[in-house]
Order: C-alpha cells, then sequence, then structure tokens
C-alpha cells in the first residue's frame, strides 16, 4: 500500500511527528536528534527539512542518506511512496495532463542525438562566429552554452521523415515530404540525463522557435528541481540559461501554456519556493496565475524588463533581481 513521506519516517527512524499546520509536521530530527520541534515534513509537498543540520529531500534522499542505500536502492524502496495530492492539485485537474510521458522513440533519439551533437560543434566554428556573438550580446557565456548543448544548425535543410520514425507525409504534388530542419540556434531538451525534444530559435521568419517534430515536450531543466531549494520557473530556454548562469535553478515551460502536466508540478511542489518570472507582459500575466493557483510555493515575481534575459542584455544585475526574489520569502 502507497504510503506518505510522513509514513516513512516515522517508520523509519521511531521518531513521532505532531502537526503544526495544516500541510507542517515537526519532530526530532533523525539524523542529528537535535531539539523536538526542528525536523519538518510536508507530506503534500514530500519533502522534509532540518532546521539544525540542513538536511532536507524527498522520500529517495531520505533513504539514501538514513538507511545509506544507493539512488537505485532508494528509488525502488520508495516507489510506494507518495505526497498526498494538496487540494489546489486537484482544483486544475482539468487544466493539467495526467498521461504518460515518456522519451521519443530509439529512430528519434539516435537521429537527435547525432543532430544535436554536430550543431553543437558548429556553433563553435567558422559557421558559428555571428550565431554565437549574438548569444554574447544576450549576455550569455560561451560555459553556459557549452554545458547545455547549444549549437548551430547553419542552414535550412530537409531529411527523410521515415528514419526519424516519423510517419510519411505527402506535399501537395504527392512527393514525399521531409522533415524540415531550419536554420538556427539548436537547443536539447533532456529528461534524467536523455534526450527528449530538441527546439530551434530561427534568426527571422515565423515561427520563431521550431519544435522538431517526434520529441516530447516536458519541462526545460526539470532534472535540476531540488527538493527544498529555490527554482526560477520561466517560458523560454534563454530565460532559463540567464538565470542558471547567475547560480539559481532554473525551468522552462517553453510557451505560457506548456509544463502543465502532474509530472511537473509533483516536482516543482517539492522546491522550497517557486519563482514564477514569466514575461511581463498580458499572456505572462495570466500564465502566471495558473502557476500561483496551483502551486502553494510559486510567487510572481515579474522581470524589470519584457523577460529574464532582456534584463541581461540591458546589463540590469540577473543576480541582485534573483537574491531580492528569494530573500522576500525567508528562504
Amino acid at each position: 500500500m502507497a504510503t506518505s513521506l510522513l509514513d516513512l519516517i516515522q517508520h523509519e527512524a521511531g521518531v513521532t511527528f505532531k502537526r503544526q499546520t495544516a500541510k507542517e509536521y515537526a519532530g526530532a530530527c533523525p539524523f542529528c536528534r537535535a531539539g523536538e520541534d526542528r525536523f519538518r515534513v510536508w507530506p503534500n509537498e514530500g519533502r522534509y527539512w532540518c532546521r539544525v543540520c540542513g538536511r532536507k529531500g524527498d522520500a529517495i534522499q531520505f533513504l539514501r542518506e538514513y538507511k545509506h542505500l544507493t539512488f537505485d536502492q532508494a528509488k525502488a524502496a520508495a516507489a510506494g511512496v507518495v505526497a498526498v495530492e494538496p487540494a489546489h492539485v486537484a482544483a486544475h485537474r482539468s487544466h493539467v495532463r495526467e498521461d504518460d510521458l515518456h522519451a521519443p522513440t530509439a529512430a528519434w533519439l539516435e537521429q537527435g542525438r547525432a543532430f544535436a551533437k554536430g550543431c553543437k560543434g558548429k556553433l563553435y566554428g567558422d559557421d558559428g562566429v555571428k550565431a554565437l556573438t549574438w548569444l554574447h550580446s544576450r549576455g550569455l557565456k560561451t560555459f553556459i552554452l557549452y554545458g547545455n548543448g547549444i549549437g548551430l544548425n547553419p542552414v535550412d535543410h530537409y531529411v527523410d521523415r521515415e528514419s526519424w520514425g516519423l510517419a510519411p507525409e505527402a506535399r501537395d504534388d504527392g512527393a514525399p515530404k521531409g522533415l524540415w530542419l531550419p536554420k538556427g540556434i539548436v537547443i536539447p531538451w533532456f529528461f534524467e540525463g536523455e534526450l527528449w525534444g530538441i527546439r530551434i530559435r530561427r534568426p527571422t521568419g515565423e515561427p520563431k522557435y521550431y519544435w522538431l517534430p517526434g520529441g516530447t515536450m516536458g519541462l526545460y531543466g526539470a532534472t535540476l528541481i531540488k527538493a527544498g531549494a529555490p527554482v526560477v520557473l520561466v517560458e523560454g530556454e534563454l530565460d532559463a540559461l540567464t538565470i542558471r548562469q547567475a547560480g539559481v535553478l532554473a525551468v522552462a515551460t517553453g510557451s505560457t501554456q506548456g509544463g502543465r502536466h502532474l509530472r511537473w508540478l509533483a516536482r516543482l511542489a517539492s522546491a522550497s519556493i517557486v519563482l514564477v518570472a514569466f514575461d511581463a507582459d498580458e499572456a505572462g500575466e495570466t500564465a502566471a496565475r495558473f502557476w500561483l493557483d496551483a502551486l502553494p510555493n510559486a510567487r510572481r515575481w515579474r522581470p524589470y524588463w519584457h523577460d529574464v534575459n532582456d534584463m541581461a542584455k540591458s546589463g540590469a544585475d540577473v543576480a541582485a533581481w534573483l537574491a531580492a526574489g528569494i530573500e522576500t520569502v525567508g528562504v
């Protein structure tokens, strides 16, 4: 039978916790044994934190540290541990996807990995001088671009759809339709170390951002979310990279409607605070309201300019802006 994180810790550590609020329980720390109420557990969010020794995390982290298990062992042992679904998630269930998410097909992955790797190399060659200069002008440094696999597709071209595991399509004249690989900045999306999708930021034309068919759009950078740590939620990948460059975790939805899946809500709910830094426009405000309603730990943190990357381009102190947002919530 599935159990909550609270049940797991009480059973393994032999500690009894007392309810402090509707969502918070307190007791002695299983690790440092300090005090009688310094260790806090939030069952609905699936996380814990000791105010004395600083231990924090989720069920997997607890089992790894308390029982000295490997990650795989802890993951298997925690398979039956679930967070109690908060009322705010249930209330938004009609706007949240619950279908199973998985990596693309093997054929797509093989081609996608090769394409992303080749494009990464081209960004730092002769073909990439103009693109790299543009990225630097946006305040993004080489180390953050390289570390996140950012690349360049220097020319528009078409490839065989079926080689990517995609169903064949025909043009109006009956000839086979190819898979379009447009010119632009190539942004790979990873989850748990696997390539899930590729988005291309085109220099001109519409759409400005092109999602490569066959990929799975999840939450850009979701693997980086750490239980008990702050995270910033933005729309665009370049905004997320700008924030990571300033030393704070950041994830991107890819659009104002993206990321609305129960899997990502559960991950974000484990953070200490989610600063919702969607664009400072009407669409961004509307999208931000969804996250503020859906996550009890979310707070609107509006960019000074249109978006976070615009702030960096204009020379604003992004790190100070982030610190102010985190400090105001007492994290």
